[in-house]
């Protein structure tokens, strides 16, 4: 028996230095199984892995007597615990069993069969050797299951993270969001929302689209929904969802906080086994991210529309009408920075019946830059409105500038309209600012004549004149440098690339089309944009100024 002892002792210790590289329970059987079948008198050696709900046998290893057909009965009943008849057919004396149990991994039974040669005791000791291998090689595959699981999921939640936060707008994020969840979390994630008081669905993304619609077209599965959501923002206990109407395995609703409130829900939809299912803490995790995302693009949202409204106080709440001119204008605010901008547009009425249309744009943004955009306008506006020619307003305007002594400058241009032979004659004004454009009812677009320097920098303003005239039927374009310099990704400005031939399409629409499709058009070419866009076109109808 020494040299048995020797010789089992020695393939016992290769079995546990084999646990670390153990990546699979397929190979586990081949380690342990034919070393237990190797012993004297060993008739066969079975393994049976059991179900962790109801125990029962999900798979056979064997050696020796295959575990097919009636030997599986046999099997079954010895893990049972019971003797069952028909063991002396397949030479077999006795049956020896040990079983390994471990917390959240599924039990296993190893049935060792022997003839009436063997030593007994000395098997049994050895199989119990041979559980206490297993059961320390299934643990560890349960914790590198755990650790690859736990990184998954880390990176699951760093990349849903990346996708929620590259957006600020609130309905983009909240379909992010399910399909972020879908399928590597769960079968299906529906985005709820409170909004008026009441949960709104607003996404929803499953494996099974088509399953998913007939859930949500029928009114009791989206009232029971509805009321589970309901319950979770009230912050009571959430009852059991109902997973038969629901048709999944299992429900789990996750309430959306952010800064203190709930904002809507999450719910998960899941048909995989329940050791699939992703703890508790990761879903709460991923929807507390999700709640920050969408809380982050309702902010924004609120905040850009308060930007949009006091920018509007800034510009003219209408334009004038003129016999012989007619006048439309357009705006827009850029995305990425949420602060007020500086530009304005106007159009006045002289006291000698000149109509002057001026446009100018303030250095910065926010309050300051709105303060002053303010102040130039209603200043510039006042001025021609009193008589003074647009070099006076301008030169005026710049000692204001420099007796407050703000570091800001101004760009201005004014566009002062008479009537002249054959059509409307149009004196430009300019200090700093980009040249306007003449869009020929019959021909291409033609630049004007920018020039001059920007106010408030010179003690003496240095401004740029030039004239021009506007047939019937013309369109003199007049703009801040929000729509020329709106840049492409390869760096190429609207202005260089695409100004000129966006202008020639929109020849023969009307004026308000021509100024909005215009500045969409330069926005949509710069992307994501950090600058205003104001545009002010002037057309000269059939009846010229009186």
């Amino acid at each position: 028996m020494a040299d048995a002892d020797l010789g089992w002792a020695a393939t016992l210790h290769r079995m546990w230095t084999s646990v670390g590289r153990i990546s699979a329970r397929d190979e586990l059987a081949e380690l342990i199984l034919p070393p237990l079948q190797a012993l004297p008198g060993v008739v066969a050696v079975w393994g049976l892995r059991h179900a962790l709900d109801d125990d029962s046998v999900l798979e056979y290893r064997w050696t020796g007597v295959p575990l097919e057909g009636a030997s599986r009965d046999l099997a079954r009943a010895l893990a049972a615990g019971r003797t069952p008849a028909g063991l002396s057919a397949l030479g077999v004396a006795d049956v020896l069993r040990d079983r390994f149990d471990l917390a959240g991994e599924a039990a296993g039974t190893i049935l060792v069969a022997v003839d009436g040669t063997a030593d007994v005791p000395v098997v049994q000791t050895c199989l119990g050797q041979v559980i206490e291998v297993t059961r320390e090689a299934i643990r560890r595959l349960g914790q590198r299951r755990a650790e690859q699981a736990q990184q998954t999921r880390d990176a699951l939640l760093a990349e849903a993270s990346l996708q929620m936060d590259a957006v600020l707008d609130t309905t983009q994020t909240m379909q992010r969001v399910p399909r972020m969840a879908v399928p590597a979390i769960a079968e299906g994630c529906l985005v709820f929302v409170t909004e008026a008081g009441r949960p709104v669905l607003r996404s929803s993304v499953h494996v099974d689209m088509q399953r998913l619609s007939a859930l949500l077209g029928d009114p009791a599965t989206i009232a029971h929904l509805e009321q589970l959501v309901e319950r979770a923002v009230l912050g009571g206990p959430v009852p059991d969802a109902d997973t038969a109407l629901l048709a999944t395995r299992a429900v789990d609703l996750q309430p959306l906080h952010a800064r203190g409130e709930i904002v809507g829900a999450l719910v998960f939809l899941f048909d995989r086994d329940a050791s699939a299912i992703p703890p508790v803490s990761f879903l709460r995790d991923l929807a507390s991210r999700a709640a920050l995302a969408i809380d982050n693009g309702t902010r924004y949202e609120r905040r850009r529309q308060d930007v949009v409204t006091m920018q509007q106080h800034l510009l003219p709440t209408r334009l004038p009408a003129v016999d012989g001119l007619e006048f439309a204008a357009a705006y827009l605010v850029g995305d990425r920075i949420l602060e007020v901008g500086g530009d304005f547009y106007d159009v006045v009425t002289g006291a000698d019946g000149t109509v002057a249309a001026l446009i100018g744009d303030v250095c910065g943004r926010g309050v300051d830059a709105a303060a002053l955009t303010g102040m130039a306008r209603h200043t510039l506006a006042a001025l021609l409105q009193e008589g003074h020619t647009a070099q006076q307003a301008m030169a005026r305007l710049n000692a204001r500038l420099r007796l407050d002594g703000s570091w800001r400058f101004v760009t201005a241009g004014i566009a002062s309209l008479r009537p002249a032979p054959g059509g409307v004659g149009v004196e430009w004004v300019s200090a700093g600012h980009p040249a306007p454009v003449v869009l020929r009812h019959a021909s291409g677009p033609e630049r004007g004549h920018g020039g001059g320097a920007m106010l408030g920098v010179l003690a003496e303003p240095k401004i740029s004149e030039s004239e021009l005239v506007l047939t019937p039927g013309d369109t003199l374009i007049i703009f801040t440098d929000g729509l020329t310099e709106s840049r492409g990704p390869d760096g190429v400005m609207f202005e260089d690339h695409a100004l000129g031939e966006t202008l020639d399409r929109l020849r023969g629409r009307t004026l308000d089309e021509l100024v909005h499709a215009l500045s969409t058009a330069s926005a949509a070419f710069g992307g994501s944009r950090t600058d205003d866009i104001a545009v002010l076109a002037i057309r000269a109808g059939k009846e010229q100024l009186a």
